[in-house]
């Protein structure tokens, strides 16, 4: 029985050899003969009947029916859904491939490209835009790997990992993936959202030539988003900040990753930590204390200097728990005062603990001027309590080389 079904696997290898599918993979069998993973097939148009059983028959990427049977499936096995080359630019002429509550939290669902071949495009002269090219949406337990994003058509993102309210997105690895050249990108090229959503990683991704303006970023994360990572990944030229976890983000680690900034592009930061507290007459977004930005390499190789590596940032009014205007002398102490004086402020007024913020074995180039940075800024109509400014405050934070416990998951 086993000598038949692996001459029968090689013989499926065999037929597919001229198809759009890679052929390096062979269903895994057990010392019982049953499959530990079904194979499932998509394409940019569907092929033959559409069922998705077989790459000549692979089903339409947008098919709601498809990812039902998939969904179904999932239920008593893990899923591999191979998508096969081309351009599935109808995620941007047609309609946004959204993955809803889908996955399993035993079996896990992988969806796979052709590496480089696979490519999701927004054609740039097109008179559309569009929110998204692909979001999954409280979901569970999948793996996205060696899907490609490009083209300048106007889009808020590519990709997008978020959960609703009382909802969840979880276990999503995000692993070989590129976003390049994507000028018409208005917040990120990829993202994670809401409190909902946790446990997102980004390993062995490339991000290039990101953006239309400062609100762009290779990355977008915000709004209670916990446990997301970055790690062994490629970003280069972007308009806003590179990496950014905005309020109330908690659990980040960015971890052996290149940033490099080169001549035309005016990127902010390369790691963000941003509040914008624009709602009167209270903010109600939150720093949090948990980060990791460790063994990763900055380069400014354009001709002006990039100010800040890292920064944590505030803009606007205070939530009331909190002080994150600052008087003329606390921002004296956050300035000029004495290590334990301004770390000791720094919890009181922001809640950060520098002790749980670990920042270490970087490298950053000359034109990088400050590599952490803190800063509180009046805006939106709230009133000022006496400062405005930047801080440096590299030598506050954690630079143990041990990693913290969370880190490791």
């Amino acid at each position: 029985m086993k000598t038949n079904l692996i001459i029968l696997c090689l013989f499926f290898l065999v037929s597919c050899s001229k198809s759009s599918y890679p052929t390096d993979f062979l269903i895994t069998l057990d010392e019982n003969d049953v499959a530990t993973e079904k194979y499932q097939y998509v394409s940019y148009v569907k092929q033959g009947d559409g069922s998705g059983d077989s790459p000549k028959n692979a089903a339409d990427f947008l098919s709601t029916a498809f990812w039902d049977k998939v969904n179904e499936l999932l239920e008593k096995t893990p899923v591999h859904v191979q998508f096969s080359e081309g351009s599935y630019s109808r995620s941007y002429t047609e309609k946004t491939l959204v993955l809803s509550s889908i996955g399993n939290s035993q079996n896990r669902l992988t969806l796979q490209g052709v590496d480089g071949k696979t490519v999701f495009m927004a054609p740039e002269d097109l008179a559309l835009s569009k929110s998204s090219l692909f979001d999954i949406k409280n979901s569970q337990n999948i793996h996205v790997k060696n899907i490609s994003f490009t083209g300048s058509g106007e889009l808020g993102y590519a990709f997008r990992v978020t959960s609703d309210a009382d909802k969840s997105a979880k276990n999503i690895l995000i692993e070989n993936c590129s976003w390049t050249d994507m000028r018409g990108i208005i917040y990120g090229a990829a993202g994670a959202h809401q409190p909902g959503t946790s446990h997102v990683t980004f390993l062995n991704c490339t991000f290039k030539r990101i953006g239309i303006d400062s609100h762009s970023h290779h990355i977008y994360n915000a709004y209670g988003t916990s446990y997301v990572s970055v790690v062994d990944s490629h970003f280069e030229d972007c308009t806003g900040d590179y990496v950014r976890f905005r309020d109330d983000m908690d659990y980040a680690l960015v971890s052996g990753s290149t940033f490099i900034r080169n001549q035309g592009f005016d990127g902010k930061v390369f790691i963000s930590v941003p509040l914008f507290n624009s709602r009167e007459p209270v903010g109600d977004e939150y720093f949090r204390t948990n980060y990791a930005f460790t063994n990763n390499s900055f380069t400014n190789n354009a001709s002006t200097n990039t100010e800040n590596a890292i920064t944590f940032y505030h803009a606007g009014f205070s939530p009331p728990e909190w002080n994150y205007l600052l008087t003329a002398e606390e921002g004296n102490t956050l300035q000029t005062g004495s290590v334990t004086d301004k770390k000791a402020l720094l919890l009181s007024n922001f809640g950060i603990d520098t002790d749980k913020v670990r920042i270490s074995g970087n490298t950053y180039s000359s034109k990088i001027v400050t590599k952490v940075a803190l800063g509180t800024f009046v805006s939106y109509g709230a009133i000022s309590k006496g400062f405005a400014g930047w801080a440096d405050i590299t030598d506050l934070v954690n630079s143990s080389t041990q990693p913290f416990p969370w880190e490791d998951r």
